[in-house]
């Protein structure tokens, strides 16, 4: 969850205009302080980033960004995913440097920590839905748990739930296999 917001309204405009490395988000016009990720967090997010680059370098194509590429939810909303995967016909990040104000990624994976466990699991989750991305991953690493979501009639329905040495597996938006404690070196 975040943790301090500044006090004056800011917009889309002003939250693509931050330093590459200020880990604020746009939380109904505040800019929100986010919690610094730490290293089990990465070590997740440079393996699924992993599995998604290995499979768009195989010849399927596609582009998979990681923490810190902003998507407009609103005009007073803006998140930064911890990784997104666009598929080959997704051409929006390419054409929107600064952040995606237009356009909607294919995949959001989201990394949960405690402070940020409700954030993910209600508040993102209703707003990747109203932006329409088709899969929405939550991943705990104190579980170790995967929840794959799949948006249905503008809802996401629970695709798959694993956890521990349970196989995690998907064909969207390819054929995925891994255990959720594996993620965790």
């Amino acid at each position: 969850m975040p943790s301090s917001a500044a006090s004056a309204p800011y917009t889309w405009d002003d939250f693509v205009a931050l330093d590459e490395d200020d880990l604020r988000e746009l939380i109904d016009g505040e800019l929100v302080e986010v919690e610094v990720p730490g290293s089990k967090h990465e070590e997740i997010v440079a393996t699924l980033c992993f599995f998604l680059r290995s499979w768009v370098e195989a010849g399927h194509g596609g582009r998979v960004l990681a923490s810190g590429y902003k998507v407009r939810i609103s005009d007073r909303r803006g998140v930064m995913p911890d990784v997104q995967f666009y598929r080959r016909d997704n051409d929006a990040p390419n054409e929107q440097d600064a952040g995606l104000a237009v356009g909607r990624p294919d995949l959001v994976v989201e990394v949960v920590s405690r402070s940020s466990r409700r954030y993910d699991r209600v508040t993102k989750l209703r707003w990747y839905a109203a932006r329409g991305v088709p899969e929405y991953w939550i991943i705990d690493p104190d579980a170790p748990s995967v929840l794959e979501l799949r948006l249905t009639d503008g809802a996401y329905r629970v695709e798959a739930e694993v956890s521990g040495d349970q196989q995690f597996m998907t064909d969207w938006p390819f054929p995925l296999q891994f255990h959720p404690a594996d993620l965790i070196l």
